[in-house]
């Protein structure tokens, strides 16, 4: 008899509890999410081989290709933005420079001479040129162009890194 109240008493007891489930996509997209803030807060940079690993991937280019690709659009990007603005870029990006170093040389061209002494109109035209040039020698076509300012931008942007996206969008709104 003991032992029969003692089951009816725990099995009372346990209908009585509420089931309840835990979403643990939400803990970890909460938890991506929480991890991404505080990095960006304590000035920890975005891991740029992903994203460059990312944009081969979406643009179907070879990363070597797409790496000196970023490095010519930071370098029109660093020439035509102020020294402050460029700095939100190489703080979300601390690897900039290596990229610039991968961006393609190219001899100036006899316009390019006239374009430097024309002030900003001819500096955003020495950009293009640089460019085209640039894009021509990594083999990456002017309908590409616009595929890689979106890949890197966006995602500087979904990396919480918004100020340094805008500000490279603003840095290329010359193309």
């Amino acid at each position: 008899m003991k032992l029969l109240i003692i089951c009816l008493s725990v099995s009372v007891a346990l209908t009585s509890l509420t089931a309840s489930a835990i979403d643990l996509g939400a803990i970890t997209k909460s938890s991506s999410e929480q991890l991404k803030a505080v990095a960006k807060d304590a000035g920890v940079p975005l891991e740029t081989n992903a994203m460059i690993e990312y944009a081969a991937k979406q643009l179907n280019l070879s990363e070597g290709t797409v790496a000196a690709s970023f490095g010519s659009l930071l370098k029109v990007a660093q020439d035509n933005l102020s020294q402050e603005n460029f700095a939100l870029i190489s703080k979300a990006v601390p690897d900039a420079q290596n990229y610039l170093d991968k961006a393609p040389t190219v001899a100036k061209s006899s316009m390019s001479s006239l374009f430097s002494s024309a002030g900003d109109a001819g500096k955003k035209a020495e950009s293009v040129d640089y460019l085209n040039s640039a894009f021509k020698k990594l083999g990456v076509s002017t309908e590409q162009v616009p595929g890689l300012i979106n890949t890197f931008s966006t995602y500087l942007d979904k990396s919480g890194y918004k100020e340094a996206a805008a500000t490279l969008k603003q840095g290329l709104s010359l193309l």
